[in-house]
């Protein structure tokens, strides 16, 4: 990015020559005392305006609220009116047609009421809005914006919803460039006194709506862009957006993203595939809060360079420990309500101008240390929904026969049941910094010698599918024509022994040669210790490891042991499983080696093949369908080659849910009401509840 500099230090480099020096220094002196004022002046100009339109839109606001849901689309009418917006092009988001047909669906007289209720296990250390804790990210969705969303149902079609327009201009240059047009009605609500410590000394400053602006979404990218800022959060995004190279600020409401290009061979300029579906992902960040101390003074005083906020380590260090850490600054359509050792709560934001955007009044998550914790919570009708593990079956069709539930159903309490593939897929990764895992013959061995049908069988009852590799199974990007590498546990062990293992001291442990030593094939398994799932099978995988003479240790640990051992990659090996992003789908995060040794990086196991590099980096040139698919799949093949994981399986999911929360559907299988439907996950969002005055 360009440095910018003011006019009297640009005049100072020209001027300064010997004979002169203190002329320049006296010139040097009162140009900055003029740059300072107008600086003071241009900063004071633009809090008036910010301040003009708070209290212009409060206003409308006040006028014109209204609880019926009517489309969101309407203020995109006046998009044309804009003094940036060029009315010849094309914009790249296109309103949801399901959007009308949902408030025809939910009827006229439709007012969110009631609240609902569920719950995680585990609580977060902080609220930060770069932690790597899974649920955070879904609670900043709730409380936050993106430039554009997904029609409901669909992969790659986005709809208005933080930005009204997203142009792609071409430049001067010949460089393509996207020209962002936000909605001048989102606020950031105030912060309230009582989500911190009593006693705690809040400035004034906090405690006031501002308008999301240019410079919030400006302030995200320069956050996340920022070396300093390590918070796994942060560093994964970076994986995506690291190739944006400017990001200008036109005015309040209206900013360019330029990404990097690279020439065709026929002498084109292009930009990265996902290029235009992280420009529609960027939110922002509330500078209102992250730029300042408690008492309302700012952490970095002079911040007039553009790049302040993407360099300095001052910032990110206090950003890393910031008072409102536990706090989730609120502008969309929840706002954050509280946050105790119990739960977390959101509360519906009536200044939202999507007046569907959520369908309750309330939300309360609630903390709890176990999912059977969970499980015995629904079963008594305190939560409104519960992903059944597979080992509860027999638990669950006892209860639809115990009087607990015969007595629910005297009431008209019902539950209901949704069964679908999760996009996600769990595996074992061997952490290539162990010497045990550094040959793929041996890690291929590891595999052959798990029997993942049985796992699927006996520990899942039969509710998942067996996998080869990293995309999901049911994805054009799979590569069909691979089959899981099979179970066979004679021919493992005649891999280990032709490695150089056996079983030399007659102790029931293979050993080997390392570096000149000899070592028992040893190593332990980590895993998160409160899933009884995920319990059952690590022991069973230590039990087949163990047949062919492996001494694998189990190492069960609680989130915060996780979450460190992850970022730390200190791990020998990691039982885990990664929700997949929507398509199309992107492996650098996972698999590039540029990732192996950050961390916090989702290349947990420190990955590295120049071959896996190049594949991934002829993936984000690559537009062409069929070219992209092949990719897909010779990318497939090498990772199944390779074996950095033990894929295991992608499980099916039982949603349960009380017979009050309605809308609760398959998108695939509804083609009446979203015709070319692709999304055969349940949208939460369209939830609702009939449920009135629940209590906990």
């Amino acid at each position: 990015m360009i440095k910018q500099e003011s006019w009297p230090i640009t005049l100072l480099k020209l001027a300064l020559g010997i004979g002169i020096f203190f002329l320049l220094l006296m010139l040097y002196w009162s140009s900055n005392l003029v740059e300072e004022d107008l600086i003071a002046i241009k900063n004071e100009i633009q809090g008036f305006k910010k301040e003009l339109r708070t209290l212009s839109e409060g206003v409308k606001i006040q006028e014109n609220k209204d609880t019926s849901l009517k489309s969101s689309s309407s203020h995109a009418k006046n998009v044309t009116l804009r003094p940036h917006i060029d009315p010849s092009l094309p914009n790249m988001l296109e309103v949801d047609p399901f959007e009308d047909r949902y408030v025809d669906i939910l009827g006229e007289n439709f007012s969110p009421n009631g609240t609902f209720y569920s719950a995680t296990y585990g609580k977060p250390d902080t609220l930060h809005p770069f932690s790597n804790f899974a649920e955070i990210s879904s609670w900043l969705s709730l409380c936050g914006i993106y430039l554009a969303k997904t029609h409901i149902g669909k992969y790659e079609q986005m709809a208005p919803y933080g930005a009204l327009k997203i142009e792609e201009r071409t430049n001067k240059e010949g460089k393509p460039e996207f020209w962002v047009h936000l909605r001048e009605d989102i606020f950031w609500e105030p912060l309230e006194k009582r989500f911190f410590p009593e006693g705690f000394k809040l400035s004034e400053h906090f405690l006031k709506r501002y308008p999301v602006t240019s410079e919030d979404y400006k302030f995200f990218f320069d956050a996340v862009m920022n070396p300093f800022v390590q918070e796994p959060g942060a560093v994964a995004i970076r994986t995506y957006i690291d190739d944006i190279v400017d990001f200008e600020i036109i005015d309040d409401l209206t900013f360019v993203v330029r990404w990097k290009t690279i020439k065709t061979s026929d002498d084109q300029l292009i930009i990265r595939y996902i290029a235009r579906k992280w420009t529609a992902a960027l939110r922002p960040l509330a500078s209102f809060v992250f730029k300042y101390f408690a008492d309302g003074k700012k952490i970095v005083e002079d911040d007039q360079d553009k790049n302040t906020y993407r360099n300095s380590s001052l910032w990110a260090q206090n950003f890393s420990q910031h008072f409102a850490k536990n706090v989730i600054p609120s502008c969309g359509a929840w706002t954050f309500d509280g946050f105790t050792e119990r739960s977390i709560s959101f509360k519906r934001n009536p200044n939202f101008f999507d007046p569907h955007g959520a369908l309750a009044n309330r939300t309360e998550v609630f903390f709890k240390n176990s999912p059977d914790t969970i499980w015995q919570e629904f079963k008594r009708g305190s939560l409104d929904t519960y992903n059944l593990l597979p080992s509860q079956e027999k638990e669950f069709q006892d209860f639809l026969e115990s009087p607990l539930y015969k007595n629910q159903k005297e009431n008209d309490e019902f539950v209901n049941r949704l069964s679908y593939f999760q996009r996600s897929f769990t595996w074992v990764g061997w952490n290539q910094k162990n010497p045990l895992f550094k040959s793929k013959t041996i890690r291929q061995a590891l595999t052959i010698a798990i029997d993942r049908r049985r796992i699927i069988d006996e520990i899942l009852g039969g509710k998942a599918v067996e996998i080869h590799g990293t995309f999901f199974v049911f994805s054009p990007s799979t590569d069909p024509n691979i089959s899981p590498w099979p179970y066979d546990p004679l021919l493992a062990k005649r891999i280990l022994e032709q490695e150089g293992f056996a079983d030399l001291d007659g102790d029931g442990i293979l050993e080997g040669e390392i570096d000149g030593k000899r070592v028992p094939f040893r190593f332990s398994l980590t895993y998160f210790v409160k899933n009884p799932t995920t319990k059952a099978t690590c022991e069973s995988i230590a039990t087949q490891l163990k047949e062919i003479g492996i001494d694998c240790k189990l190492n069960g640990v609680d989130l915060t042991d996780l979450s460190s051992s992850i970022d730390e990659k200190s791990f020998d090996a990691l039982f885990l499983a990664w929700g997949l992003a929507t398509p199309p789908e992107d492996p650098r995060q996972l698999w590039h080696s540029s990732e192996a040794k950050k961390p916090g990086s989702s290349n947990a196991i420190g990955f590295s093949n120049k071959d896996a590099d190049r594949i991934i980096e002829r993936l984000e040139y690559e537009y062409n369908l069929e070219k992209r698919i092949e990719l897909y799949h010779q990318f497939d093949r090498l990772i199944h080659e390779e074996q950095p994981y033990t894929f295991l399986y992608t499980p099916e999911i039982s949603l349960l849910y009380r017979n009050w929360i309605h809308n609760v559907f398959l998108p695939l299988k509804r083609q009446d009401l979203i015709p070319g439907a692709e999304v055969a996950e349940p949208n939460s969002a369209l939830f609702f509840t009939t449920k009135k005055n629940q209590s906990n």
